[in-house]
C-alpha cells in the first residue's frame, strides 16, 4: 500500500458545506497569494504545470534490445529550438537513441513520419511513447486505440495486425520475435506474426476469471502494480499464465454519484479474512504448424496459497514457480520437470514475521540458481548449488540488497542495488558468483538506479540526493563513468533560495535510533520558535528518511520551510533498512507499535529551543494518512493539527494480502485490530483534522472515511472533509493536485500560525 504521486493541474471554486459531523470542501484558496518575485517557490508553479516541472525532467531512457544504445522520446521542437506552440492534443515524439559506445545522437523514427487512419477517416501521428521493441530491437510495437501496428526500422514499413475486435492489454513478444501474446476480455490470445493470426488460448474470462492478467489485489499487493501475468520459454515454443478466480471474493460497489441515476462499479476485492482469489497456473506447447500441441495445468488444494511468480527454466527444460501460504511466513519455490512431469521443491524459506515474494532469482545454466533471503537479519544475494545443498552467502553485512540489476551467466558477475552504507543510501554494486569479490560501482552518496545493457558492458544509471535532481549518467559496467546523458540542472529551481535539509538521529523509548530528517526555513534564526510538519509514512517496507530527490512531494516540503515551517520526518520501526528484526517489530501491531516512535520524535522537537510546541501539526498520505488519523485519536493534544490523505481507518476495511501479512486474520488477532483500528477511538479526537479522499478510491476505499464520519456525528466529534468525486487513491486529474496541496497548506497555516 503506497502512493506515488504525479503532477496534474488548475484549480476550482471554494464551497463548503457541514454533513453529519463532517465539514466538506469542494475546494481550497491558495495558502497566501503567489509572490510576485520569482525567486520563490508556490504551489502554483510546483503543481501548476506537470508538462514543466520545476525540477526538470529527464527522460525515461531504456536499452535498445540487442544494441549498446540507451534510447527515449523527446518532443519534437521547431526549428528556432523553443518548444513547439500546438492546438490542444498530444504533442509529437521522436524516438532518439544515444550510442552508449561512442555518445553518438541520433534519432530512429520522427512520430510525424507515421500516419495512421483512425475509424472515422482522419488520420493522426501514433506515441511513440508506448512503444515497444521486439527483440533485436530493429522492429516496433505501436499501440494505438483499441489497434496493434508493427513498425520495421529497416523496411520503414507500418503494418496493422489483424487483432480480433476490441482492446489488447501488456502485448509481449515472444524472446523469439516471432509471435505476440496479450488478453483481451480477461482471456489470453498469441498472435503468429508471419502467418498473420490469432491464436485463443483460453475462453473463459469474465469479471471474476482472468488468464494471464492479474486481478486488483495480486497486482497492488504482490507485483508492484505491474498485471502481467503470463511468461514466454526462451524458445519461445512455450507460454504459460496464471489464471485467478475471483468468485467466491464478495463484490465490493464503487458509487459514481455524478449522474442523474448513480452508476456502480464491481470490484473484487478481499477484504482482510475473506477468501482470496483461486490460483491455477497453465502451459501450452505450440507445434511445428504453429497450433497449441499440448497443454499442462498445476493447480492448488485447500487451504488456498498465493501463486506470486513463475518462469522457465534455463533450456526451457522445465518451469519453477513459487507457492506463498495465505500465513505469508512460508515460502516454497517449486519446479516442474518437462521430461517426468514431476513437481519438486527446491527450496523452502520460513520467516518468523512475514516473507515476501522473490524478484531477485536467476537461474544459472549449470543448474545453480541465486536467491535473495533474510536468514542473516537482512536481506542477502545467495547462490544455491542443488546437487550438493550447498548456499554461498554473496552480500554479507549489516545491509539490505535492494534490487538485481542483472546477472552474466558466462562470467559469474551479478550486479545489485544496496541500501548501502547506510540504509538512507542506495548504491550499485557488483560482485563476482565464485570469489565473492565486490565493487562498489557508485560511490557517491545519494540514491542510485542502474539498468544494465543487453551485452552487460554498460550501466544506465539514474541519480539524485535531498538536494541535487535526478539525473542521467552512463558508467562502464565495472563502474568507470563515462558521460553525462541528462544533467537536469534547473535554473528557474538553482535561482530559489531554499530550506535546509538534515539527517539527524532520535532514541526511541527503548534507547533504539530511529533516522529522522528535518527542513529549517532558508532565513532560519535558532533564537525564533517556530511551527512544525511532521510528515510520516510509517508503514512497513517504506521509508520516508531517504537521501534521494523527492520531486513535487519535497518542493511542497521546501515550500512549508519557505512559509516559515520546520518540516520534521522520521522513520519509525518496521520501515525498511534497518533489520529483520527493526522491520518484524510491528507484527500483528499496526499503529499501536509504532506511535510511540513517532511520538519520541515530537518529545524531541518540543526539546529544541527553535520548535514552538504548541505548534506541531502532522499530515500523511495513504499509510501516512493511516498514522495520522491514529495519532490525533490514540494521542489527542500531542499535534496541534493534522492532515490525513486517503487513509485506512480500520484494518478490517483493507485488503487480505498486505493486511494479514503483518497482521494476521481478524479472527486470528482481534486484540492487534482493534489496538490498531482509528474507529475505535474517534471519541478521543479533539484536535483540528482535515481528511482528503476521492470517493472512487479502488485501494483504501472511501468506505474508510465514512465509517470516520459516521463515527464522529455520532460520539459528538467534527472534522473537515475534502472530497474529489470519481478520484482513485493518486487523486490524480487536472488540476488535483494543486487543491490538494493548497489545502493542506492553508490548513497548516490556519491551525499552527
Amino acid at each position: 500500500m503506497t502512493f506515488h504521486e504525479r503532477l496534474p493541474k488548475v484549480l476550482g471554486a471554494f464551497v463548503t458545506v457541514f454533513v453529519a459531523g463532517a465539514l466538506v470542501a469542494s475546494g481550497a484558496p491558495a495558502p497566501r497569494a503567489a509572490r510576485k518575485s520569482p525567486a520563490k517557490l508556490t504551489l502554483q508553479r510546483i503543481f501548476g504545470n506537470p508538462m514543466h516541472p520545476l525540477d526538470g525532467r529527464v527522460p525515461r531512457g531504456s536499452w535498445r534490445p540487442g544494441h549498446e544504445a540507451v534510447v527515449f522520446t523527446e518532443p519534437v521542437l521547431p526549428p528556432g529550438g523553443k518548444k513547439e506552440v500546438k492546438k490542444p492534443g498530444m504533442p509529437s515524439f521522436d524516438l532518439v537513441q544515444v550510442d552508449a559506445t561512442t555518445g553518438v545522437r541520433s534519432v530512429l523514427l520522427r512520430s510525424t513520419a507515421l500516419e495512421i487512419t483512425g475509424p472515422k477517416g482522419k488520420t493522426h501521428h501514433p506515441m511513440l511513447a508506448r512503444a515497444d521493441f521486439a527483440p533485436g530491437g530493429d522492429r516496433l510495437l505501436i499501440p494505438d486505440g483499441d489497434d496493434l501496428y508493427l513498425y520495421s526500422l529497416s523496411t520503414k514499413k507500418l503494418v496493422k495486425l489483424a487483432t480480433g475486435p476490441g482492446s489488447e492489454e501488456i502485448p509481449k513478444f515472444s524472446p523469439d520475435g516471432k509471435r505476440l501474446a496479450y488478453v483481451r476480455g480477461n482471456d489470453l490470445y498469441v498472435y503468429d506474426i508471419a502467418a498473420k493470426r490469432e491464436i485463443r488460448l483460453t475462453s473463459d474470462g469474465s469479471p471474476t476469471i482472468r488468464n494471464g492478467i492479474l486481478d486488483w489485489v495480486y497486482e497492488e499487493e504482490l507485483a508492484s502494480r505491474t498485471a502481467n501475468a503470463f511468461a514466454w520459454s526462451k524458445d519461445g515454443q512455450r507460454i504459460a499464465w496464471l489464471r485467478l478466480d475471483d468468485s467466491p471474493i464478495p463484490p465490493y460497489t464503487i458509487v459514481d454519484y455524478l449522474h442523474t441515476h448513480s452508476k456502480a462499479k464491481i470490484q473484487y476485492y478481499p477484504k482482510a479474512g475473506d477468501p482470496s482469489p483461486i490460483p491455477s497456473l497453465h502451459i501450452v506447447q505450440f507445434g511445428p504448424d504453429g497450433q497449441v500441441a499440448s497443454r499442462r495445468s498445476v493447480t492448488f488444494a485447500d487451504p488456498i496459497p498465493y501463486v506470486p511468480r513463475f518462469g522457465f527454466l534455463p533450456k526451457d527444460t522445465g518451469f519453477w514457480y513459487q507457492v506463498l501460504n495465505r500465513k505469508e511466513d512460508r515460502l516454497t519455490l517449486m519446479k516442474l520437470d518437462f521430461a517426468s512431469g514431476a513437481a519438486s521443491p527446491l527450496l523452502v524459506e520460513t520467516d518468523p514475521y512475514w516473507i515476501e515474494p522473490v524478484d531477485m532469482l536467476h537461474f544459472f545454466p549449470d543448474g545453480r540458481f541465486l536467491w535473495a533471503s533474510r536468514r542473516s537479519g537482512y536481506m542477502h544475494l545467495e547462490i544455491h548449488t542443488p546437487s550438493t545443498n550447498e548456499v554461498k552467502d554473496l552480500t554479507p553485512g549489516r545491509w539490505d540488497v535492494t534490487s538485481v540489476l542483472g546477472v552474466d551467466d558466462a562470467s559469474g558477475r551479478i550486479w545489485y542495488q544496496a541500501a548501502r552504507p547506510t540504509p538512507m543510501e542506495r548504491r550499485l554494486y557488483l560482485v563476482e558468483a565464485k570469489s565473492g569479490k565486490t565493487t562498489a560501482l557508485t560511490r557517491e552518496p545519494g540514491t542510485h538506479t542502474g539498468w544494465l545493457s543487453p551485452a552487460k558492458a554498460h550501466l544506465l544509471v539514474m541519480s539524485s540526493t535531498v538536494t541535487r535532481t535526478p539525473h542521467l549518467e552512463l558508467y562502464a559496467a565495472t563502474g568507470k563513468h563515462l558521460r553525462t546523458l541528462f544533467a537536469n540542472r534547473p535554473k528557474e529551481l538553482a535561482a530559489i533560495k531554499l530550506g535546509h535539509i538534515r539527517f539527524l538521529q532520535v532514541r526511541a523509548n527503548d534507547g533504539t535510533l530511529l533516522n529522522a530528517d528535518m527542513i529549517t526555513p532558508p532565513n532560519f534564526n535558532p533564537r525564533h520558535r517556530y511551527p512544525v510538519v511532521v510528515y510520516v509514512y510509517g508503514g512497513p517496507d517504506a521509508q520516508v528518511v531517504r537521501n534521494g530527490w523527492g520531486r513535487s512531494m519535497e518542493l511542497f516540503h521546501l515550500w512549508l520551510a519557505q512559509e516559515g515551517f520546520i518540516v520534521f520526518s522520521l522513520d519509525n520501526r518496521g520501515s525498511f533498512g534497518r533489520s529483520r528484526a527493526f522491520e518484524g517489530f510491528i507484527k500483528h501491531r499496526l499503529g499501536s507499535s509504532q506511535l510511540p516512535d513517532q511520538l519520541a520524535g515530537v518529545r524531541w522537537l518540543k526539546a529544541q529551543r527553535y520548535v514552538d510546541p504548541h505548534r506541531i501539526g502532522i499530515w500523511g498520505w495513504s499509510y501516512g494518512g493511516y498514522f495520522t488519523t491514529y495519532a490525533l485519536t490514540h494521542a489527542p493534544g500531542v499535534f496541534a493539527a493534522g492532515v490525513a490523505v486517503a487513509p485506512v481507518t480500520d484494518w478490517k476495511l483493507y485488503d487480505t494480502i498486505y493486511t494479514e501479512r503483518y497482521m494476521g486474520k481478524p479472527s486470528e488477532n482481534p486484540k492487534g485490530y482493534e489496538a490498531g483500528s482509528v474507529l475505535a477511538k474517534v471519541a478521543d479526537l479533539r484536535d483540528p483534522l482535515l481528511i482528503i479522499h476521492g470517493t472512487g478510491d479502488d485501494n483504501v476505499h472511501f468506505q474508510n472515511t465514512l465509517q470516520f464520519a459516521n463515527a464522529a456525528w455520532r460520539s459528538g466529534r467534527t472534522f473537515s472533509l475534502k472530497l474529489f468525486p470519481n478520484l482513485k487513491h493518486g487523486l490524480r486529474a487536472k488540476g488535483s493536485y494543486l487543491q490538494v496541496f493548497s489545502a493542506i497548506g492553508n490548513f497548516f497555516e490556519k491551525h499552527l500560525e
